[in-house]
């Protein structure tokens, strides 16, 4: 079954802000959005792994880091999908982030 989750932020017009997901890319999952984000609201500034604190266990869990600039006020939608990329139909969760730019 995959896992589904639904969020809401807050944020402030020209602010970036970041969405932290806990990732493992020796799996082969990797964090992507599903749909690319409006960007009348939203711009993507960054996308990138940050390792575990201690790289030298094998397997270990680190995070995807993905930074986003509150362009304008209104109410907009990112959503995101942990998948292999080579294999589309093989996705163990997607995260909804409804977001209300003030």
């Amino acid at each position: 079954m995959v896992k589904t989750s639904t969020y809401t932020l807050h944020v402030q017009e020209g602010h970036l802000f970041t969405i932290t997901l806990a990732a493992n890319p020796s799996t082969g999952y990797q964090w992507d959005l599903s749909n690319p984000v409006d960007a009348r609201f939203l711009a993507l500034h960054a996308n990138h792994f940050v390792p575990p604190p201690s790289p030298d266990r094998i397997g270990q869990e680190g995070h995807q880091v993905m930074s986003f600039q509150a362009l304008r006020r209104g109410m907009t939608s990112i959503s995101v999908k942990y998948c292999r990329p080579w294999d589309s139909g093989d996705c163990g969760e997607f995260v909804f982030y409804v977001v209300a730019i003030v």
